[in-house]
């Protein structure tokens, strides 16, 4: 199995320096650009919706944890800063 990996990623390189090779102007190098990023993206595969919403949810809990955090370090902060530098009577 890795045999077969290593020889596939050995192709790619070899196929991408033939490409470079022919693409040796301004724009062939944008042709090939765009050659590449469309035969990647027909490598994407699109979540169903039960793993788009899990996905949304995941992130959507992650944020809330660090605006927390951030809400407790801004707090944290502020209070040191008004009990370094305001005077006490």
């Amino acid at each position: 199995m890795t045999d077969e990996l290593e020889k596939s990623g050995e192709d790619l390189v070899e196929k991408a320096k033939a490409d470079r090779t022919r693409a040796r102007g301004p724009i062939g190098r944008i042709v090939l650009f765009v050659r590449q990023v469309l035969a990647e993206l027909k490598k994407v595969t699109t979540p169903t919706l039960p793993e788009l919403r899990n996905y949304t949810f995941v992130v959507l809990g992650f944020v809330i944890v660090v605006m927390g955090i951030i809400v407790l370090l801004d707090w944290g902060f502020a209070a040191l800063v008004v009990w370094a530098f305001l005077p006490t009577n």
